[in-house]
């Protein structure tokens, strides 16, 4: 867990959301690989200065990351973090496309409208290499995140956000519901909760 974070989980999480619809839909043009890595630091970065959690297997060959937000908010972090974070959005006025941080800055509104009300961990990214899909290593990483969840006092839910249909009914299978669907540019959203236990 936290293990040091390096370009080979960049390159990972890159590979497993290349046909992500959101992804997709943000950079159509695959000349925008380094944007899309842009945007996958900027997640770590912040998900770092908000004392979050990074889930990895190894350094130089992982097989998965899971970037999840802990139950907090930002008047838990320090000021000093919090001028990174300012800092670091504004940068990436200087980096990324435009009409790629509008979108991200409605997806945040509109998904926090359905988000629980109550202190949750948020499931930002879960990313397994593309070589190990399909042989139990997604389930294996919700798992471990179950249980930081559950064994928190006092046990906390956890919510996420999917672009993609597949998602929703795998989702359904480890106890997460589907608390809304928003349409965001015509790019359909599914938020789902799993409750706490």
């Amino acid at each position: 867990m936290n293990k040091q974070i390096n370009e080979a989980h960049i390159s990972l999480l890159y590979r497993a959301f290349e046909k992500d619809p959101l992804f997709v839909f943000l950079f159509p043009n695959r000349k925008n690989k380094e944007h899309t890595k842009i945007l996958i630091r900027f997640i770590i970065r912040r998900n770092r200065l908000l004392n979050g959690l990074i889930l990895t297997d190894d350094v130089k060959k992982p097989s998965y990351v899971a970037i999840v937000d802990r139950p907090s908010n930002l008047r838990n972090i320090s000021i000093r973090a919090k001028v990174r974070l300012n800092i670091d959005m504004l940068l990436l006025v200087f980096k990324l496309p435009f009409h790629v941080l509008r979108y991200l800055t409605k997806y945040q509104e509109v998904t926090s409208t359905i988000a629980p009300n109550e202190a949750h961990y948020y499931l930002t990214m879960i990313g397994v290499e593309p070589s190990c899909q399909g042989k139990g290593t997604g389930k294996k990483v919700l798992r471990e995140i179950h249980d930081i969840a559950e064994s928190s006092q006092p046990p906390y839910s956890i919510a996420l956000d999917t672009e993609n249909p597949h998602n929703v009914a795998y989702y359904k299978r480890f106890g997460y519901e589907l608390t809304g669907t928003k349409i965001i540019n015509q790019l359909n959203v599914y938020c789902m909760n799993k409750p706490a236990e």
